[in-house]
């Protein structure tokens, strides 16, 4: 059978852009490795507990709702704030609120730095306030050809001084922004990072950034994350899509410049009109796709600009009694017990000093409480790595070298003791531990060397494609989704997702009607 679209990858890019098609009535085949749809956006179960395979909430809560909702899913969705709280040094603040109020909170802390802190955010609440819907009326976030209504919304919304401060903005360091207000280094890392780490993002991405972070919030839907990925698999399902899991995808087949079909794993072909891929951008044309079926220049650009990096996580199931939550005062803590302090030598771990390292906390059941035994908690600790440094463990995909288990379970343990700072009682309360690595990331979570959070941040980076919305590619018929179809998450990750599946989707209708 030949299919007027083939979707490669079940995300929630993926999927949302397959369950659009569907409804219209278009023949659409969506092919997945794995067992389950949602890519990463979905659970795993070990013992009495389950865990999020990736994001653990998101942003946008309103735009997420309205798309369900245009899909014709009516069951309520409900959505719980998540905050966030940083401790690092002398600095312990919850930082999920207003502009004006985290501004007060660190004129507070840092009195010194009152005014400055005061010119800072007047200039970033003017950025807030310009960017918290620029992808709807911005032409690099919108497609190329632009429809009749886009063409019109960017006409009224995209003035020439609109034009100019975004301009400026994206060619400003936001560190040198904030180094021209303030001295602490302290505060100037955490409010150009979020965090303890240096500022490296354009002042317009920071502020993409503290817009979804403290006007529109991070939220957990009702339905779980999971259950948006089950809903949108239904509504393929019932509107006559298939939905082939565990089934994979050797490669992407282009005719004459333009996109034909897909070969299966067992060497299968399958045509269609439309191929739209799920799978991460480098995996996409580095490795699905043949190298002379694509423009040098555009494949090298793909191949030089980074992703974010990757990280460990280490996965707890702890018994409540046991453990002292009392500095925990948001479902989110960035820890950083020595901030700035360089990694010192320490034998078996390569060096590395956890305690100078930024470690996210997260009590994951405080969303999803039936996701651990009575009495117990779920709680999962993140922290940033390198592929490199796990690469020497990979002997295949999802094989690994004998000493591997070893090694992260050691790392695993030495950030739970740094951990316990905060947490007191925690390395005796543990009855369950998981650990992922970027090895994980690779070859469950299918992403290029464990990549978590699409492209890069820096500033020197986020421009490299000449637009945000990469959507459309230089392979005819050949359409991008999921976080990596974009140059930046100017939502965030789950939304970002599922806004590109919304407009390669509406490409496609537009080209057929």
């Amino acid at each position: 059978m030949r299919y007027d679209v083939i979707v490669v990858g079940a995300g929630l890019g993926g999927l949302t852009c397959a369950a659009l098609l569907t409804q219209k009535g278009l023949r659409v085949l969506v092919l997945d490795k794995d067992l389950h749809p949602g890519g990463t956006s979905y659970v795993f179960q070990r013992g009495a507990y389950k865990f999020p395979m990736g994001p653990l909430s998101f942003s946008y809560p309103g735009y997420v709702s309205s798309l369900l909702a245009s899909l014709g899913l009516k069951e309520p969705l409900e959505f719980q704030r998540n905050h966030f709280q940083l401790i690092a040094g002398d600095l312990d603040l919850v930082y999920s609120v207003t502009p004006k109020t985290l501004q007060q909170e660190l004129a507070k802390k840092f009195p010194r730095e009152a005014d400055g802190l005061e010119t800072f955010f007047q200039e970033l609440e003017k950025a807030i306030k310009l960017v918290h819907d620029i992808y709807l009326w911005h032409p690099d976030y919108l497609p190329e050809k632009l429809s009749p209504l886009q063409e019109k919304v960017v006409q009224s919304e995209y003035s020439e001084s609109r034009k100019t401060r975004i301009l400026s903005w994206s060619h400003a360091f936001s560190g040198d922004v904030l180094r021209k207000y303030l001295k602490n280094k302290l505060l100037v890392n955490f409010l150009g990072s979020m965090g303890t780490g240096e500022p490296v993002m354009s002042f317009l991405t920071l502020a993409v950034m503290w817009n979804i972070m403290s006007v529109e919030g991070i939220w957990y839907p009702s339905w779980g994350i999971q259950g948006i990925s089950d809903r949108l698999a239904e509504i393929i399902r019932a509107g006559g899509g298939g939905l082939w899991l565990g089934m994979p995808v050797k490669r992407i087949v282009v005719e004459n410049g333009q996109a034909r079909g897909i070969m299966t794993a067992d060497d299968g072909f399958i045509g269609a009109d439309w191929i739209v891929s799920n799978a991460d951008f480098k995996t996409t044309f580095l490795e699905l796709i043949e190298s002379a079926a694509v423009p040098g220049e555009f494949l090298e650009r793909v191949r030089n600009t980074p992703y974010t990096g990757s990280e460990l996580c280490v996965y707890l199931g702890v018994e409540a009694e046991k453990i002292d939550l009392s500095q925990m005062r948001a479902t989110h803590l960035f820890y950083c017990a020595r901030p700035g302090q360089t990694e010192e030598t320490e034998p078996r771990t390569d060096g590395l000093n956890l305690e100078s390292k930024e470690i996210e906390v997260c009590r994951w059941t405080d969303n999803e409480p039936g996701q651990a035994p009575p009495g117990y908690v779920g709680l999962i600790l993140r922290v940033g790595f390198d592929y490199d440094h796990f690469a020497r463990f990979r002997t295949g995909e999802k094989k690994r070298a004998p000493e591997y288990r070893a090694y992260k379970t050691e790392l695993a343990l030495k950030l739970v003791r740094v951990v316990e700072n905060i947490i007191p009682g925690l390395s005796g309360a543990i009855e369950l531990m998981e650990v992922a690595t970027p090895l994980t990331y690779q070859d469950w979570g299918h992403r290029y060397q464990g990549s978590i959070a699409g492209w890069s941040w820096g500033a020197d980076w986020t421009g490299n494609f000449g637009r945000k919305l990469l959507v459309e590619t230089p392979v005819r018929n050949l359409l991008t989704v999921g976080i990596y179809a974009a140059s930046e998450l100017f939502m965030g990750g789950v939304p970002t997702a599922m806004r590109t599946g919304e407009l390669a989707a509406r490409l496609i209708l537009e080209n057929k009607i």
